[in-house]
């Protein structure tokens, strides 16, 4: 056996003046050195040289199937046939756990395969070429088959004992996936719920905060404050100078609170009685002051 001499570093006290830290000492340790594993070399080298016979496979069948659809934009839609059995050679490899989906998988390449290759025997029997047409669907057929072949090989058996542990692992990793996709969800819908709700609060309050600013106390010095609407306010603003001249007349000219009440309702129907009131009675106690 090959041994190797490799460093490493292991804690040691160590102590200067009184004073002991742990520090990090050097270490010559000699380690045994695997032997080189041949098997997984040939996959790797095998698997290289596969990859390389697609690559071929993918060129040839995008000139042919190009060529077949008279070029430029048809080039684009000939890479889409060997993408296609190329992308389900993949879902074949990730599903060798799964033996329905690593089924269908190889099922859905084999049509996959067989439609390329169709389409290549096509342009081959266009330019009256059999060999064209042959050899050519035979090329992506061959790398489809080599590439079954890799997989078969690395693919690990199992009893019908572990396939069903393994199936119930997978379900319960699963499982857990599904549960914490619903969370999300119920996660966002919450947030997305409590976001709605504090701009539907916050929504009232500036309404409540706008009516309250246009609702007007009409404040009656011997009676209750009486809220008053906007277009109440508005409207009494705008007669406010009229209601106050009129009494000032009225009292003025020795009409009693009452008459000069009615005097003033009669001039301005749509008066608030209130405020009407409220003005007789300071005009004649600013009369009576004067007097």
């Amino acid at each position: 056996m090959k041994f190797r001499t490799e460093t490493r570093r292991r804690p040691v006290e160590h102590t200067v003046d009184g004073i002991t830290h742990t520090i990090n000492k050097p270490q010559q340790v000699r380690v045994p050195v695997l032997p080189a594993d041949w098997d997984s070399r040939a996959i790797k080298a095998a698997s290289a040289l596969v990859l390389v016979l697609t690559a071929i496979a993918v060129v040839w069948s995008t000139v042919s199937i190009g060529s077949l659809l008279h070029g430029g934009p048809g080039y684009a839609a000939a890479a889409l046939f060997d993408v296609s059995w190329i992308t389900v050679l993949i879902l074949e490899w990730l599903g060798r756990f799964d033996p329905a989906k690593q089924k269908f998988a190889r099922n859905m390449g084999f049509v996959l395969v067989g439609v390329t290759a169709g389409a290549i025997a096509w342009h081959g029997a266009l330019l009256d070429s059999v060999a064209l047409a042959v050899v050519g669907a035979a090329v992506s057929v061959i790398a489809k088959l080599l590439w079954m072949a890799i997989f078969r090989h690395v693919d690990k058996p199992l009893s019908d004992e572990d396939r069903q542990w393994v199936d119930a692992e997978i379900s319960k990793a699963n499982a857990k996936l599904a549960v914490a996709g619903v969370r999300r969800r119920v996660a966002v819908a919450e947030v997305q719920a409590r976001a709605e709700i504090l701009a539907a609060e916050q929504l009232l309050n500036q309404l409540d905060d706008g009516a309250n600013t246009a609702e007007q106390i009409v404040v009656d010095e011997e009676s209750t404050p009486v809220l008053a609407s906007p277009n109440t306010v508005r409207r009494q603003v705008e007669q406010a100078p009229s209601i106050a001249e009129l009494a000032r007349q009225q009292v003025t000219g020795g009409a009693s609170n009452k008459d000069a009440f009615e005097e003033i309702m009669r001039r301005i129907p749509d008066a608030k009685p209130e405020s009407v009131q409220a003005t007789v009675r300071r005009e004649a106690r600013r009369q009576t002051r004067y007097m």
